[in-house]
């Protein structure tokens, strides 16, 4: 298994569809379709229960090309509190967490899922706990395993 710790998330770890290439000892992993297994680990981060970490924040909003700026503007917050909750590891406002999910459900899976499950608009308590995501590729794409 490749732990895919490129995308900035520490609890990625792949099972399969990556090769790896090199001279000598230079080796350099490639990874097949990387937009799509980035979109998969969104939807994965926004539908699963519990609050976003510092990380999984700073994904989503390089997965929607959003500059800190761009997301206090539309999340209604200045920049400081969004440099905050991605480096010092500050947990979101449930208010800001359901938000990003939200804009990043709009934005980048567009019809194909805009509606959020309902637990991510009820719970109550937010464990900030990453846990491990693994994934794996098929002739059908990108799936969580």
């Amino acid at each position: 298994m490749l732990h895919y710790i490129a995308c900035g998330l520490s609890n990625i770890w792949l099972t399969n569809g990556y090769r790896y290439e090199g001279i000598g000892a230079l080796t350099k992993a490639y990874i097949i379709d990387v937009p799509g297994l980035h979109r998969l680990i969104g939807n994965q981060l926004i539908n699963r229960r519990g609050c976003l970490v510092s990380a999984e924040m700073r994904f989503l909003r390089q997965e929607m090309n959003l500059s800190r700026q761009s997301l206090g503007n539309k999340l209604g917050v200045e920049v400081a509190f969004i440099n905050q909750w991605e480096q010092h590891n500050t947990r979101l406002p449930r208010v800001a967490d359901v938000s990003l999910r939200a804009l990043y459900a709009g934005t980048l899976l567009g019809t194909r899922q805009t509606e959020l499950s309902v637990h991510i608009l009820s719970d109550a308590e937010c464990e900030s706990a990453a846990q491990r995501m693994i994934f794996s590729w098929s002739t059908r794409g990108w799936q969580v395993d």
